[in-house]
């Protein structure tokens, strides 16, 4: 493998440093405690000597190349908390940036180090740029696909996107036509994202200088974590009820009392003769070998001309589309399957729409985190949206990889967020889940004033060794993923979300009791919108050869199957696990979520990485399990 290909690999997490799983590299803190004096680090890492400070001064043409970085001089001990710090580590006395999206433990610390490492050799080597060609070869290295830029490909350096050397590399690269790729890269690659204050100079050159000398002493600031243990499975008795109460009053019930228009339901007599304009995937390139259960419809809605990015969520009605990656310039693409067309939509990533069909949220608009009125995509047809569109609002603070619900009394909308892991669904095994025993969920609300959505007030409470949080559409109910101390996924919590209000509506308190574990491997999860399924995607490891159909791992058929995707479905009231996809070696069915009536959209792509196209495929497993 080569060593960009390890690093797309290594990208598991988007934010400003990813994480993902270990390798045979010594520790970066090889020079733990005492030993070795206060310099023990510095050949624990990349060579951080005379080039790790660079001022390229030089005349390179009609301009200068600014600096990059300066060197620090401080002893490892003092690094290592001063590094801590700015990341927002509590034992060092930080608070916020990294860690509002991203546990600052060892083994994340860790996984940073691994990502900036190769960012280091493969982006960073030739910081003078005194050319074009060598610009553009590092505005190529920052990609993962042309024109969709990867923050983990910069590692810990992302959090310097802001510095005049990045404007000069884009300068040097595309002349006059610079500002545009620019402004892209920034809104997203920028670390901290928006609603965070940006590092200094003095502060880049400071972290930058501990990732350089390897995060030597890391073990003398972060503790060591035990983890949760084993995940045991069950199922309290309440949840048979709430799930009798979700389907008699779930967003289900309510868009079909409201007749809420369903895509490609026109004529249909039942939610299964839905979508029957749409092509079979056994009439398709996919082949018919994609689909199960026996009976159940895998339909192909629109074949995707680009490399989407990260996660892809469909509206209640099932009309629209959301992921990022577009093919035309704009960051994020909304695809409306009634036009057949493709939406761009200047933003990054994390879609999210409301099931009551009042409005959808995109992370890294030009504005930060926006929300919208869903209005804004049926009004005169549009093709492209920058969120300043009337009907748009900006919901500052709330974190990157949000889910969105509504409470079921119509008083307001919510988003939950809390640590997780990026999933860019290239990865052949499922996502570490880095959590800490201080891991939390925030659940912000938001009010709906008929010309946009206000920020209303928001809400911390406390989930340890949880991560990648889920609210429920009817804002009943949250999933989270439970992970032990090294980030190894251990299964699903189901948790009831009780909210305490007063006269007016105005909520007191919210509490999160756990009710269910399920002990199943996959990604992050979606729910129903009558709470009766969990829905996600799971790679292919040896554990899973025989429900595969081979005799074990050893079975040399089972080889080719190893990692790849399929989409699963778990009944929240008994647990019970089904695959409802049938993928062929090459290809991978990604990011399920679920639309009003049943039915359940997901991606699916063949090939090799940044491949195209990719399907849009729906199907209603669901609707022939209950």
């Amino acid at each position: 493998m080569s060593a960009r290909a390890w690093l797309r690999w290594m990208g598991l997490c988007l934010l400003a440093l990813g994480a993902c799983g270990d390798d045979d590299r010594p520790a970066p803190d090889a020079g733990e405690g005492d030993a070795g004096g206060e310099d023990a680090g510095r050949d624990a890492g990349f060579d951080a000597g005379s080039d790790a400070g660079f001022d390229a001064g030089f005349d390179a043409g009609p301009e200068p190349t600014p600096i990059f970085r300066n060197a620090v001089d401080l002893p490892d001990g003092e690094l290592a908390t001063a590094a801590l710090r700015l990341m927002g580590a509590p034992e060092a006395g930080g608070s916020e940036s990294c860690s509002t999206c991203h546990a600052i433990t060892r083994q994340n610390i860790r996984h940073f180090w691994d990502l900036s490492d190769l960012a280091w050799r493969e982006c960073f080597a030739d910081l003078e740029v005194e050319t074009a060609e060598a610009a553009r070869a590092i505005v190529s290295c920052f990609e993962e696909s042309p024109g969709v830029f990867r923050t983990a490909n910069l590692g810990v350096f992302a959090t310097g996107a802001d510095f005049e050397w990045f404007g000069f590399v884009f300068r040097r690269a595309f002349g006059a036509e610079w500002e545009e790729p620019y402004e892209r890269f920034r809104a997203r690659v920028r670390q901290p994202p928006e609603d965070h204050p940006s590092f200094t100079q003095a502060e880049f050159d400071l972290l930058t200088e501990w990732f350089l000398r390897g995060t030597p002493r890391v073990e003398n600031v972060l503790p060591a974590l035990d983890g949760p243990g084993e995940c045991t499975p069950y199922v309290d008795a309440s949840v048979t009820r709430l799930v009798e109460e979700g389907e008699r009053s779930g967003w289900s019930a309510r868009n079909r009392e409201a007749a809420l228009l369903m895509q490609g339901c026109a004529g249909a007599a039942s939610p299964t003769d839905c979508l029957s304009a749409y092509p079979l995937v056994a009439e398709t390139p996919l082949g018919a070998e994609l689909g199960l259960p026996a009976g159940a419809q895998h339909r192909a809605l629109f074949e995707v001309p680009y490399r989407s990015s990260y996660w892809t969520k469909t509206s209640a009605d099932g009309r629209f589309v959301a992921h990022g990656g577009n093919h035309e310039g704009a960051g994020a693409s909304i695809i409306d399957l009634q036009r057949a067309v493709v939406i761009g939509a200047q933003a990054a990533y994390d879609p999210g729409f409301f099931p009551d069909g009042s409005g959808f949220m995109f992370q890294g608009t030009s504005r930060g985190p926006a929300v919208c009125m869903q209005n804004v995509l049926t009004t005169g047809s549009p093709t492209f949206i920058d969120f300043r569109e009337e009907g748009c609002s900006r919901t500052g603070g709330i974190a990157l990889y949000q889910h969105v619900g509504s409470s079921l009394d119509g008083a307001d909308h919510w988003v939950v967020t809390s640590l997780w892991s990026g999933d860019t669904g290239e990865s052949l095994r499922d996502p570490d889940v880095f959590v800490s025993p201080t891991a939390s969920v925030t659940l912000y609300r938001l009010s709906n004033t008929a010309a946009g959505f206000d920020l209303a007030g928001s809400y911390e409470i406390s989930t340890p060794w949880e991560g990648n949080a889920v609210i429920s559409p009817t804002m009943r109910l949250m999933v989270t993923q439970l992970a032990d101390a090294e980030g190894a996924p251990l299964g699903f919590v189901l948790r009831r979300i009780d909210i305490t209000r007063i006269a007016g509506g105005e909520v007191t308190n919210i509490a999160l009791p756990e009710v269910a574990r399920y002990c199943v491997p996959g990604g992050k999860a979606a729910m129903s919108l009558d709470d009766r399924w969990i829905v996600t995607h799971h790679r292919a490891s040896d554990e899973d050869a025989v429900e595969l159909g081979f005799t074990g791992p050893d079975d040399p058929a089972f080889a080719p199957y190893r990692g790849v995707s399929n989409v699963y479905l778990v009944d929240v009231a008994t647990g019970a696990r089904t695959r409802i996809t049938n993928v062929q070696p090459g290809q991978r069915a990604l990011f399920p979520s679920f639309r009003s009536d049943g039915w359940i959209y997901y991606l699916v792509r063949v090939g090799g990485t940044g491949s195209v196209p990719e399907y849009v495929v729906a199907t209603d497993a669901a609707l022939g399990l209950r």
